[in-house]
């Protein structure tokens, strides 16, 4: 699932959902944004709901850490819950205090750079989750 900011950067989820294919990923993207709406998902429920849905989320530009905190802290606390992948760019002066705060608050989560970076550990966590799934399927030899 994408999340984040589309302050400043509009449709960054364009580029994201490009990057993902060709880090080879073939699943469904769940993305919050439409264009022109005023109603943000988080207020909607529907960011609650997607979460559920998602096998990781993909953070990249996000509005302060409180919503990072959020999903991560629901990760550790329940590890059906999908971990999050971030990403701050380091030259947006916004995004700075937002990289220093969760440094802070959460000193070994990893803040990417960049959103190619972002992308390509969101596919590694993804593929280390869904075998991991796999591996502890029953067994249905001999059955």
């Amino acid at each position: 699932m994408l999340a984040g900011s589309a302050t400043g950067r509009p449709h960054w989820q364009n580029r994201a959902v490009s990057l993902l294919t060709e880090c080879g990923f073939t699943g469904v993207v769940l993305d919050p944004y439409v264009q022109g709406d005023i109603e943000l998902p988080w207020r909607t429920g529907w960011l609650d709901q997607a979460e559920t849905m998602a096998d990781v989320l993909l953070c990249w530009r996000p509005l302060g850490p409180w919503p990072v905190l959020r999903a991560h802290r629901a990760y550790l606390a329940n590890r059906l819950r999908p971990p999050i992948v971030v990403g701050c760019p380091p030259a947006v002066g916004w995004q700075q205090v937002t990289r220093r705060d969760l440094a802070m608050q959460v000193p070994g989560l990893t803040v990417h750079s960049t959103l190619a970076a972002t992308v390509e550990e969101a596919v590694a966590r993804l593929t280390a989750r869904t075998s991991r799934r796999r591996c502890n399927l029953p067994s249905t030899k001999g059955a």
